[in-house]
């Protein structure tokens, strides 16, 4: 008897110093949920993109795979590219050809001369001096003839000297060829004005036959540069300076159509976490806030994390179907807000779609 009471005055410490450390730790354990929030609705996310093709074809060659890392415009898909390759050598003939014409034209441009325009100034100059001097012949002529007929009838009546009769026959002779050699003049410089006028027509049916050889180049340098984008669609690279394939849907020898989708892929260090916390919680919560993360792949393992952005709208809010209550029964539920997150990546272990669980410290307000 006495041994008993021994034994269970001894335990009685024992178990003082139990019950205090369960208190301790309840108390410990109560103090933490008051500034840690919860949430267990949360997985990793990336940036998913979706590659597809801008123009039709075959697909000939695929040298990545899926789960294959690569870099940045390594090449994915290869598509046959045969005939804009054909087509691309038809548009650089054309520019060839095209380049020779317009040499051609420039050629014969210059051959029409430049000084096109002062030939015709001063041959319209020349035809206005010798319309003048025609004018001026003209005027003698009418004066010769005047006098020879008056120096006629004054002969006749045996009043005026044979002397001054032929002197006036003379005058009037000197006059009319006079006359005559100004109006050829004439004529030759109206001729030689016609073929200054005609060169200048020529250079200026020159100067745009060249225009439109330029344009027409213009629009085959134009066309080449359409080619050659088609031709680099065939060839499809990756978008990211690193990347993960996730999945493909094609394989080499199949037709693909315009915009189908290829394959997806995703930067492995470009992640975040997505968490939805409840709306009764939002507001212990501020952008800035350390969160601890246990990944459910990595039970071993803890992850630190950020509250980077916090949602405006709950995300009933972008249901595709929405909930209406037509028969007046209302039942309160608590909505959600998306929460963003960020994390570094490590060792390449955090991929897109893990489940995690996050502890917020609140503490900071």
């Amino acid at each position: 008897m006495s041994d008993s009471k021994t034994l269970a005055k001894a335990k009685r410490p024992l178990m003082m110093a139990g019950l205090l450390l369960a208190v301790v730790l309840v108390a410990s354990w109560l103090y933490k949920r008051s500034y840690t929030i919860y949430l267990d609705d949360a997985h990793i996310a990336s940036n998913i993109v979706s590659l597809s093709s801008r123009v039709p074809g075959w697909i000939v060659d695929m040298p990545a795979s899926g789960g294959q890392t690569v870099s940045k415009d390594t090449l994915l898909i290869q598509m046959d590219s045969r005939q804009t390759e054909l087509s691309l050598k038809t548009i650089e003939l054309k520019i060839a050809n095209q380049q020779l014409a317009i040499e051609r034209a420039r050629a014969q441009l210059q051959l029409v001369g430049s000084n096109v325009d002062n030939q015709f100034a001063a041959s319209v100059a020349a035809v206005e001096r010798s319309q003048a001097t025609l004018k001026k012949a003209a005027s003698v002529v009418t004066a010769a003839e005047s006098n020879f007929e008056r120096s006629k009838r004054m002969w006749q009546k045996k009043l005026i000297s044979a002397q001054v009769w032929e002197d006036a026959q003379l005058e009037h002779s000197k006059s009319r060829h006079a006359y005559d050699e100004a109006e050829a003049q004439l004529h030759q410089l109206e001729s030689a004005m016609s073929q200054a006028k005609a060169a200048l027509q020529e250079r200026e049916i020159q100067t745009k036959t060249l225009g439109i050889l330029v344009r027409e180049l213009e629009l085959l340098h134009v066309e080449k540069n359409d080619t050659e984008i088609a031709l680099s669609d065939r060839k499809i690279y990756s978008p990211l300076k690193t990347a993960v394939i996730d999945k493909t849907f094609v394989h080499a020898g199949e037709f693909m159509p315009a915009g189908r989708r290829l394959l997806m892929l995703h930067d492995p260090n470009d992640i975040w976490i997505k968490a939805n916390i409840k709306e009764t919680q939002v507001r212990h919560v501020s952008v800035g806030d350390k969160a601890t993360v246990s990944v459910d792949a990595y039970p071993s393992r803890q992850f630190t994390a950020v509250v980077e952005r916090i949602d405006h709208a709950t995300s009933s809010q972008f249901a595709l179907l929405p909930n209406p209550n037509p028969s007046g029964n209302f039942t309160k539920v608590t909505q959600r807000l998306s929460l963003r997150l960020a994390i570094e990546q490590e060792d390449g272990l955090l991929k897109p779609g893990m489940m995690v669980e996050v502890e917020i410290d609140t503490r900071d307000q």
